[in-house]
């Protein structure tokens, strides 16, 4: 059994098994929200949580999740097929080189903790410091395990083994789950903080299994000097400029949110969990699953192979994203009652983060490509482009936030967070375009005429169907105009004769494990 869950697959079966993995994440990432909501709902004790959040999160994505995603898996890649040696030493040296640093941080930050919530969350008072002082030490261990974690997903992604990588952020949130489920009655809010280092370990072990299935062997080994860690050192420190920029963001988000209202970081994180569903499923999945062979398109020198990937990927994105969009903007306020509402979480709760979810809808196509568009720079070995182009998009983002949130309303952090990743979509197409050979533009342009014609009808489905609020109980109807709109989209998509209604019958075949020949799509 383990032979085969614990084994290379090819791209078509590492996208399916990605977004499957993902979309059941994403599944007990909402269950998981709603618990919270309903026992904590957006109270000063969820502010706290998840602002405890934003140290370990700086440390980790800083240091680590900068250079794993921009830069270890094209060098890692590039040694792997020359020398596996060479290769297991550069990825030795990043993992115990990363467990020092963000150890040695992780001691620091524990000491002076209470002195750096005091200087970020000045305006906060004397008990909410204390309380984000107590749970962000707590949080700080999970820094250590993800670092593990995600080096180690990243090493198996390189050798073409998903199960692991995908499977375990559903055990994270079933850990979270599980803790509060378990543990709230005793203590609280602390119950999540318990869930989220229980998941993480869960997160590590099965990783550390996969592990064993491959031939890359650890050792304690630390080679500053390497030609391919220096290359990944060099090649993430503009990732890692980009990663101060979204920390910055999310500073401001949350320092300004706990000012506007109470529960206001609270209201936003929720709404910012259910947006990201489509991001994560989608944008995530796709660009995760084919980076390991954009990268070998261009170790081969095979530009038209890379462009084609890039295109059929960045399709497939919109065609899932784009009616995800629509079906928001129209059902927000349904969509939060469906997931949210109960226990604490009333009606004031459910105003305030439907207001921001509304705005939100726009950004899911657009931050889903910014996935495909920056991993199309990482495997190119170019980290310089995006951090130009994000650090504009984290300008945009944080004028709206400190300027025009306190002034008009906390829906513009959503309208911010929108229109920074616009500009961020445009710029990188544009400089992307002299990386691309053979970009078809009349397909792409047919295919996006086809998706918006059936988010069209999909729309005007939905508006039709409203009345039946007026027949079923609230949440029946809510689930039921959704379940409408999600079967006119795909019905006008497979009538209008939409190329990316493939990736629906592909995933259908594997669940029925039918021969992928049958239904004509590439197997790569």
């Amino acid at each position: 059994m383990c032979s085969k869950l614990f084994r290379p697959v090819k791209a078509g079966g590492a996208t399916f098994l990605v977004t499957i993995t993902i979309l059941i994440s994403n599944i007990l990432g909402l269950l998981r929200d709603r618990i919270i909501a309903i026992h904590f709902g957006t109270s000063s004790a969820t502010d706290v949580y998840n602002t405890s959040f934003l140290i370990p999160d700086t440390l980790f994505n800083l240091f680590i999740a900068g250079a794993l995603a921009a830069a270890f898996i094209p060098v890692f890649t590039e040694y792997l097929e020359k020398d596996k040696q060479e290769a297991w030493k550069i990825a030795n040296t990043l993992i115990n080189m990363a467990m020092l640093i963000i150890s040695a941080l992780s001691i620091i930050a524990l000491i002076f903790m209470p002195q750096i919530i005091s200087v970020t969350f000045p305006t906060a008072n004397t008990q909410v410091q204390e309380q984000i002082v107590n749970m962000t030490r707590l949080m700080l261990s999970s820094s250590l395990i993800f670092t593990v974690s995600n080096t180690i997903g990243n090493i198996l992604m390189c050798y073409k083994h998903f199960f692991a990588y995908s499977i375990s952020p559903l055990l994270y949130n079933l850990g979270i789950i599980l803790g509060v489920i378990f543990l709230q009655d005793k203590i609280g809010i602390y119950s999540a903080v318990v869930g989220v280092i229980g998941g993480g370990i869960l997160h590590c072990l099965i990783r550390l299994v996969d592990m064993r299935k491959i031939d890359y062997k650890y050792k304690f080994e630390i080679d500053l000097k390497h030609p391919g860690f220096k290359k990944i050192v060099h090649l993430m420190i503009p990732r890692a400029i980009s990663i101060i920029a979204t920390q910055i963001n999310v500073y401001l988000f949350t320092v300004i949110g706990i000012q506007l209202a109470e529960g206001g970081v609270a209201a936003f994180n929720f709404a910012r969990n259910i947006q990201s569903v489509a991001v994560t499923l989608f944008g995530m999945a796709f660009g995760t699953a084919i980076f390991p062979y954009l990268t070998s398109a261009i170790s081969s020198g095979n530009r038209e192979l890379f462009t084609e990937q890039v295109q059929k990927t960045i399709q497939r994105i919109l065609f899932f994203t784009i009616p995800s969009m629509v079906g928001i903007i129209l059902l927000s306020n349904s969509s939060i009652e469906l997931i949210l509402s109960g226990g604490v979480f009333n009606q004031k709760s459910v105003g305030i983060t439907a207001l921001i979810l509304f705005y939100f809808a726009a950004s899911i196509p657009l931050e889903s490509l910014s996935h495909i568009l920056s991993r199309a720079f990482y495997a190119v070995k170019d980290t310089t482009t995006p951090m130009y182009i994000y650090i504009g998009t984290s300008l945009i983002t944080g004028i709206c936030t400190v300027y025009l949130a306190p002034k008009f309303g906390i829906e513009w952090f959503s309208i911010g967070f929108t229109l920074g990743y616009l500009f961020y979509v445009i710029a990188n197409s544009i400089l992307l375009s002299k990386h691309l050979k053979q970009f078809k533009k009349s397909e792409f342009l047919k295919s996006l005429a086809k998706i918006v014609i059936a988010a069209g009808v999909m729309a005007i489905a939905i508006l039709i169907s409203q009345p039946i609020k007026n027949i079923l109980s609230p949440k029946i109807a809510d689930l039921t105009l959704i379940v409408i709109g999600t079967a006119i989209f795909f019905i006008a998509s497979y009538l209008l004769k939409c190329e990316e209604i493939y990736s629906i019958k592909f995933i259908l075949a594997k669940l029925t494990k039918k021969p992928i020949e049958n239904i004509g799509l590439n197997k790569n």
